[in-house]
């Protein structure tokens, strides 16, 4: 992962989507081509599934094997789920092959396929053991589990069974990094194009190698997100939290989930060591791998030289001042110190835990939130949201074109920190961020005809698509998304999808099957089908 704007799936969102449909335009050479067999059906997308999908099983057999050690319900349910999913994703993986030259139509269908196939097969373990009674409460859960947003519609948590939970945080850790990310470090058949799978999924404008081959790069990545993992588990347990406890919040903290086995989140635990732990959690898990990874290389210059990871700090240092001076005014409930940091990194990060009653904070304080609720850390971390470096490169954007009113033979670059962006990059970080806007509004808007307040609707759309979790309104500390209405959180699911998988992939999957769909009046030729 990198911190350079407008690189991976921005280079790719400039194409004509009807040059994708051509079976000659390749945007990956076959160099390091191999024998395909004749009895394995040469699909990027389907070879992809099949293996996520063996992924996918093992978490939740995983989770069986947690709900035996605790004599819970639902071991048999959740054993036999994985095991027959792991086995027809292995089915699925080892009947296909990676194509010898992968398109860009390829790379988008197969990232935006493989995640509606998790989030489908996420579901099956919460109708299975009769935790939910609809499906579209399933999905919603899955969605929000593996998009690491935390959003949740379980009535009541802590009656559910520890296997089922421990599924639902383990989500969430697959999801934080990514699950194809994943797949690209385990699967040795997917040639160079792993790198644009990586763009495809991974959060934040990304593209950057750490070694010259993509698997490497990929499993290095996935080394610090575990080391990461077992360093916060050590932590949390240390601090009094049991194994079970500790597991689980290390999985979503690193991932910046927030999901937690108990109804208050962390404010179950009354613990100010934990909550500093968590704290300090949330904020390296919203800071960029790549970097964690160069300074444990003993390279911690770019770190620390990065002009968005000082941004990164100052934000938060001053949301929480504003929030720990201001949340105590007009009447509302003032907040120590420490809970404004945790719910300012807890926001901006996405993580989306909870310590105190922040719904009854001042509407300044509550303001201020919900104006970071969509902006995200960094780029290359686990968090969600536009990410800062996009909000500096816009800001660099319009203030040039602000000097260009008084001069317009200004000859001014796009800086984001000591790097210049060309204007092809700064037109598509702009373009991303309109785009944004777009959905962020439209989503407020339906949702809103659903019935709910116009904060709660805007909160519940920030919340979605920035992939938080937890809003204002009826969705505050107290609140859950049970507050919004079937077709409200349909609405929700599709941000939160949009919002994990930044825009452009979904939107270009969709254009190209579009494209392949015959219009009325319109005779196909030979050179469509081509």
């Amino acid at each position: 992962m990198t911190e350079t704007a407008g690189s991976g799936r921005s280079r790719s969102a400039d194409l004509d989507p009807r040059s994708l449909l051509n079976p000659r335009t390749s945007v990956f050479g076959a160099r390091g081509e191999r024998l395909v067999r004749a009895d394995r059906r040469p699909t990027l997308t389907g070879h992809i599934v099949g293996l996520t999908l063996t992924v996918v099983g093992v978490g939740i057999a995983v989770a069986g094997v947690v709900d035996l050690i605790d004599g819970g319900p639902d071991v048999l349910v959740l054993m036999l789920t994985g095991v027959v999913m792991g086995t027809l994703g292995a089915v699925l993986w080892r009947s296909t092959v990676s194509p010898k030259q992968i398109r860009v139509l390829d790379v988008f269908t197969a990232v935006t396929v493989t995640w509606l196939f998790i989030a489908v097969a996420g579901a099956i373990p919460y109708i299975l053991t009769g935790h939910f009674d609809r499906w579209d409460d399933g999905l919603f859960e899955s969605i929000s589990g593996f998009t690491t947003t935390g959003a949740t519609v379980t009535p009541d948590i802590e009656a559910t069974s520890k296997g089922l939970l421990f599924w639902r945080s383990t989500t969430q850790w697959m999801g934080g990094m990514g699950v194809i990310v994943l797949v690209v470090a385990v699967l040795p058949t997917v040639g160079s194009g792993g790198m644009s799978l990586m763009q495809a999924e991974a959060p934040g404008p990304t593209g950057e190698r750490l070694t010259p081959r993509v698997r490497e790069t990929a499993r290095r990545l996935w080394a610090v997100y575990i080391g990461f993992t077992g360093v916060l588990a050590v932590a949390y347990f240390a601090a009094g939290m049991s194994i079970y406890d500790a597991v689980s919040h290390s999985f979503t903290t690193v991932s910046t989930g927030g999901f937690s086995p108990y109804q208050s989140s962390m404010g179950h635990f009354d613990s100010g060591a934990i909550q500093w732990i968590s704290i300090v959690g949330m904020f390296l898990a919203g800071g960029s791998f790549t970097l964690y990874y160069r300074a444990l290389r003993r390279d911690p210059k770019p770190l620390l030289r990065s002009t968005e990871f000082r941004v990164y700090i100052v934000v938060v240092l001053a949301i929480t001042l504003w929030a720990y001076i201001t949340s105590g005014t007009s009447g509302g409930e003032g907040a120590g110190f420490r809970d404004s940091l945790f719910t300012t990194v807890a926001t901006l990060t996405t993580t989306g835990y909870v310590t105190t009653s922040y719904g009854l904070w001042s509407q300044a304080a509550q303001s201020v939130l919900l104006i970071a609720l969509p902006i995200g850390a960094m780029a290359g971390s686990t968090a969600g949201g536009v990410k800062i470096l996009r909000v500096m490169a816009v800001s660099s954007f319009a203030h040039r074109e602000a000097l260009r009113h008084l001069h317009p033979r200004l000859v001014r670059p796009v800086r984001v920190g000591n790097g210049i962006l060309s204007d092809d990059v700064a037109g598509k970080v702009v373009g991303f961020l309109l785009l944004t806007l777009v959905i962020f509004g439209g989503g407020s808007f339906f949702i809103a005809a659903t019935g709910p307040d116009l904060i709660t609707s805007f909160s519940a759309s920030a919340t979605a698509l920035g992939n938080v979790g937890p809003g204002l309104g009826d969705l505050d500390h107290s609140g859950d998304f049970l507050a919004i209405p079937r077709v409200g959180r349909a609405v929700a699911m599709v941000q939160m999808l949009l919002g994990r998988l930044e825009i452009y992939p979904v939107i270009l999957a969709l254009s190209v099957v579009t494209l392949r769909l015959p219009r009325p009046g319109r005779v196909r030729s030979r050179r469509d089908d081509a």
